[in-house]
């Protein structure tokens, strides 16, 4: 229960799925966590759970395509904790568009906003504060989409890419500098983001969905399911711990066995 024990974390897109269960599996292991997004009411629920649980959190609204924005979610976070030890870069957002002839520029703009340059704009201001402390953890959540080619998925997968090169060349950067740079590539995940669709695939297993059929997902999870938020929390919390001191620059696929077949 004390893994993280005086560690200081900042997780983007705290507010639901995956950022919501890292933020609140860090703040069990003992870290203080600053959950950022862009709707307060769920980053309200979110420390409002951690704290009935005895953990520490804030929540902070943040677009963290917007650098003044980014910039003060930093300078906040080490105001109220003195300083940053752990950022967990977990925003991101997905395309609708099923192939690059139904892509607009806006579309292309906007998930690569988020996804990538996201991830580069809130990684800028965390180093500075994480060189002061000696070292740190960056833990991009990225996908094993980000490693395969995939129908319909274009832009979404372009994005994560790119996000997971920027992974491996940080990890280069500062590796002198004690600074940890990981990435997490999950699987198939319940999230907010998919649930409606998993629950009518699940409903219809044979059925196609936006070019998915959920009996075909299944069959692609070696471990027989879709996962959950918390199978990727437990990564997090290994990544951000000081059990991986000797761990950068991998890309660590939490899938269900999906990326080695």
């Amino acid at each position: 229960m004390n893994r993280l024990r005086d560690k200081v974390a900042i997780v983007t897109g705290g507010g639901s799925g995956i950022g919501q269960a890292i933020a609140t599996f860090f703040a069990k292991e003992g870290a203080s966590v600053v959950v950022c997004g862009r709707t307060q009411s769920t980053l309200d629920e979110t420390v409002k759970g951690i704290k009935e649980e005895g953990g520490d959190a804030v929540s902070v609204l943040c677009d963290v395509s917007q650098a003044d924005q980014v910039a003060g979610l930093i300078d906040l976070t080490v105001k109220q904790y003195g300083k940053l030890d752990v950022l967990v870069n977990n925003a991101g957002v997905a395309s609708k568009a099923l192939t690059i002839l139904d892509l607009t520029p806006e579309e292309w703009q906007y998930i690569f906003d988020i996804d990538a340059k996201g991830s580069w704009l809130c990684s800028k201001y965390a180093v500075p504060e994480m060189k002061k402390a000696g070292g740190g953890s960056i833990i991009m959540v990225s996908s094993i989409s980000a490693h395969l080619g995939q129908k319909g998925h274009g832009c979404y997968n372009a994005a994560k890419a790119a996000q997971e090169l920027l992974m491996k060349c940080m990890a280069l950067d500062f590796a002198l500098d004690g600074i940890r740079v990981n990435s997490i590539c999950p699987g198939w995940v319940v999230t907010e983001m998919n649930r409606e669709l998993l629950a009518k695939m699940a409903a219809e297993p044979d059925k196609e969905f936006a070019g998915n059929k959920y009996s075909d997902a299944l069959k692609l999870h070696p471990l027989g399911r879709i996962g959950t938020p918390q199978d990727i929390a437990w990564a997090a919390v290994y990544l951000a711990s000081d059990e991986s001191a000797w761990v950068t620059g991998i890309s660590l696929m939490v899938d269900g066995g999906y990326t080695c077949q």
